[in-house]
């Protein structure tokens, strides 16, 4: 058995070994193992196309095919835009575009790492009706990355003009230029139309209603479209994670479980003193390089540095090794997307994403065809007991793979339903089919979140305690460590929540978390007895947050244990007039919706009965004290 190993193959096997000793220091091993098993997915699939296309035509074929893809995903994405069909929240606008990837900004990229592969087809097809074609749908699918704002995109495809200019200056493949001219100009010539039609600085934008800002510097207004300080954010708090494990990092795919505790550590760093403001979670870096440092270690930068440098060594070897021009542009066109692609990564995390790592993968194994020649490429025969143990190898982590994927996909839709049953109030039902879900799944994350709000329900705070640290190597959110200092002080453990509470308010969290948490470390100090403490925070609290009711009834039961009655009626009257006022909006919307999705009625069906509960608290106080008293 004959197998084809192209010199990417080496780096990249490389990249694999050094995922697996990132291991050492992952806050969750079987995260590592998930991701590890997509770079093993991709890198098989790579070695199969790399290997088995061998005619142009069947590089048509794929291009085509991507094509046809990119075509059916933009327009998804435009009729979100216009508000034909749903959108990320039932409206219209750029908000609205997630097409079938979730985001415009994957979906932008996933159109722009294929615009100069698929001009490909443009000079390769005989078909004057499918080169006619192919220029409408790359046309449109332009068109969609111009549409989008997303500035990383757009940085990326200059990028990748600009590689293709120079490659091409150092080549020159003429011939299928100047033999194909007539198509490349009238793909220009759309192109160009396109631009000016939907591009936000084209004068021709208002065709799509789109304007161009002129406020500020190019870089400034790009920086800020782009969230940068946001982003900054992100990629300190990945410095953070390499000074604390330099070598290995803290394990691929963790990123995300690292986050909060990172962010916090950075927060208080010099560097972290001018972000004063509450950024999200972050579940990837927005910057690839950043992640794979933060993740791998200097073993990583190891492993990218031998890709970067391979990438070209591997086309300018493919590039000079074949004499026919037609093949040249070919490559030429392939490795301009490949760096798009690569420079999109500065900004977001398309290694990430299924579609946009399939896009690279493709290009690169079309790149490493037999169809462009066999330079840069090394053949292994593979016979006796290597060849069984390759394809030992490679059935077991299939079958593996295929079980245990099986097993995720039922162990979601388990998910979903018990999370519509604890939005419907079947709290019951809700907690064993979580826990069926929690069994099935190989590493199972929000499940123990969702499955800790429905013990909790049930006034299972032991098991709900359980379950939450469960959720500190699995998923790792500001509303775990806030709901599970909740549960502790509820059970008296009060070093748990004081630890949890410390964490969250050195990490800037969003002001509703904060206020809960300065809430509940108020109930710390009250379950240590030290109610003098407990009284300055809470009345500290309000007049930060002089809507939070719970801070309210506290200082009123708080004032009527020590005797003071009249203090403590004037906090429970003003606890009930909040609550009669959030009581009064939330059943105004919900008798006023006609429908709603089961989340948000789940959602205010809660909040209606959280209201309640703490309306009868405050009425039941506010019966035992004296009608008339003084303090």
């Amino acid at each position: 058995w004959r197998i084809r190993l192209p010199w990417l193959v080496y780096p990249a096997l490389g990249l694999i070994v050094v995922s697996l000793l990132s291991l050492a220091n992952a806050t969750n091993g079987r995260v590592v193992i998930q991701s590890l098993a997509l770079v093993l997915f991709f890198f098989l699939f790579y070695l199969v196309v790399s290997n088995f296309v061998k005619r142009r035509e069947d590089v048509n074929l794929i291009l085509y095919s991507l094509l046809m893809s990119a075509f059916l995903a933009s327009l998804y994405g435009l009729l979100q835009y216009l508000g034909v069909m749903r959108g990320a929240q039932g409206g219209h606008g750029l908000g609205e575009v997630i097409s079938t990837m979730g985001n415009r900004n994957y979906l932008g990229g996933f159109l722009a790492y294929l615009l100069f592969p698929v001009t490909i087809l443009i000079v390769r097809l005989k078909s004057s009706i499918l080169r006619a074609l192919a220029i409408g749908l790359i046309a449109f699918s332009f068109g969609t990355v111009m549409l989008l704002q997303q500035t990383g995109t757009i940085v990326g495809l200059v990028a990748g003009a600009i590689a293709f200019v120079v490659a091409w200056a150092i080549f020159r493949p003429v011939e299928p230029i100047k033999k194909n001219r007539i198509w490349l100009i009238a793909l220009l010539a759309v192109l160009a139309f396109t631009f000016l039609v939907e591009a936000p600085s084209g004068p021709l934008n208002s065709v799509v209603g789109l304007s161009a800002s002129s406020s500020g510097s190019w870089i400034s207004r790009a920086w800020a479209h782009n969230a940068g300080k946001t982003r900054s954010w992100d990629w300190w708090v990945g410095w953070e994670m390499f000074k604390d494990h330099p070598l290995f990092g803290v394990g691929m795919g963790n990123y995300k479980l690292n986050f909060v505790p990172y962010k916090a550590a950075f927060l208080a760093t010099p560097q972290g003193a001018p972000y004063d403001f509450y950024i999200p979670r972050a579940a990837q870096a927005h910057n690839e390089y950043v992640q794979v440092i933060a993740e791998m270690g200097a073993l990583g930068i190891i492993a990218l540095l031998s890709i970067l440098v391979m990438l070209p060594l591997f086309f300018w070897v493919r590039l000079r090794g074949n004499t026919d021009e037609g093949d040249r542009l070919d490559l030429i066109l392939l490795g301009s997307g490949v760096v798009v692609f690569l420079v999109h990564a500065l900004f977001s995390f398309p290694a990430h994403l299924p579609a946009s790592s399939l896009v690279l993968i493709l290009s690169l194994a079309l790149a490493s065809a037999p169809a462009y020649g066999e330079r840069a490429a090394r053949e292994v025969r593979l016979s006796g007991w290597p060849l069984k143990g390759a394809v030992a190898a490679v059935v077991l982590f299939c079958l593996a793979a295929s079980v245990i994927g099986i097993r995720d996909y039922e162990a979601n839709i388990l998910l979903g339903k018990g999370i519509r049953q604890l939005q419907m109030g079947q709290t019951n039902l809700a907690e064993a089919t979580l826990n069926k879900s929690a069994a099935l799944d190989f590493c199972p994350r929000q499940t123990y979140y969702y499955l800790a709000t429905a013990q909790i329900n049930l006034k299972e705070y032991d098991q709900a305690l359980e379950s939450l640290e469960k959720c500190e190597n699995r998923f790792a959110d500001e509303s775990v460590y806030l709901m599970r200092a909740n549960v502790a002080v509820n059970l008296g453990k009060t070093d748990v929540a004081q630890r949890d509470i410390d964490l969250l308010l050195s990490s800037h969290p969003q002001a509703t978390i904060e206020a809960q948490a300065q809430y509940l470390n108020a109930m710390i100090s009250f379950r240590n007895k030290d109610y003098m403490k407990a009284t300055e925070q809470l009345e500290d609290l309000i007049k930060k947050h002089p809507t939070f009711e719970r801070a309210y009834m506290s200082l009123g039961d708080l004032y009527r244990g020590r005797g003071m009655p009249v203090t403590a009626r004037k906090y429970l009257e003003q606890a009930l007039s909040i609550i009669d006022k959030a009581l009064s909006r939330a059943n105004k919307k919900l008798s006023a919706a006609t429908s709603m999705p089961v989340s948000e009625y789940g959602k205010l069906r809660g909040q209606i009965d959280s209201l309640t509960q703490e309306k009868q608290a405050v009425e039941e106080s506010l019966s035992t004290l004296p009608v008339t008293s003084s303090p």
